[in-house]
């Protein structure tokens, strides 16, 4: 049985890419646990725009400074890198009700297969609701801006790497 007076998380997540509703998740759960994990999981479900090393990157630059978050990125099951860090938690973000109904499943299998871990959700507060990463995925296709998405530096990082990719592949038809 896991430890709950170890007071760490993971917080799991694509984060293709990170969004400031994710960052937002992320600092208010740094003010309530010890130790955070931020970690960039693959998703079978879902095809990604950014490699897995690339979100790990990409976290690393939203969460720098934030004294008791460590970022990481793996291929292994929630329930597992959960408990191999001795985590009692897991910390999620919802922005709406379908969000929370599958959440609420997924604490009931993380409970069952993760040793009793709890699921603890946030709600995301108002200015984050619409921010999804499939939008930002989408307006980084369309050429639009994105800085008021997702973190500074991330911005940055994101920009530069498609100015690389569009001028050696020429994505977007220029």
């Amino acid at each position: 049985m896991i430890d709950k007076k170890k007071n760490i998380c993971v917080i799991p997540g694509t984060f293709d890419p990170v969004t400031n509703g994710h960052l937002d998740v992320i600092l208010r759960a740094s003010e309530l646990f010890c130790e955070i994990y931020v970690v960039s999981f693959n998703n079978t479900a879902k095809k990604t725009m950014f490699s897995l090393e690339e979100r790990q990157e990409m976290l690393k630059f939203a969460c720098g400074g934030i004294k008791n978050v460590t970022v990481d990125a793996t291929n292994v099951l929630l329930a597992d890198y959960a408990q191999s860090k001795n985590a009692g938690y897991i910390v999620r973000g919802v922005r709406n009700a379908a969000d929370y109904e599958y959440e609420y499943g997924l604490s009931l299998i993380y409970r069952k297969i993760g040793n009793n871990i709890e699921t603890v959700i946030f709600p995301a507060k108002s200015e984050y609701l619409y921010i999804s990463s499939a939008f930002v995925r989408e307006m980084i296709l369309y050429q639009r801006d994105i800085s008021e998405y997702v973190p500074e530096k991330v911005n940055e990082f994101i920009k530069s790497k498609f100015k690389e990719l569009k001028v050696q592949k020429n994505i977007f038809g220029n």
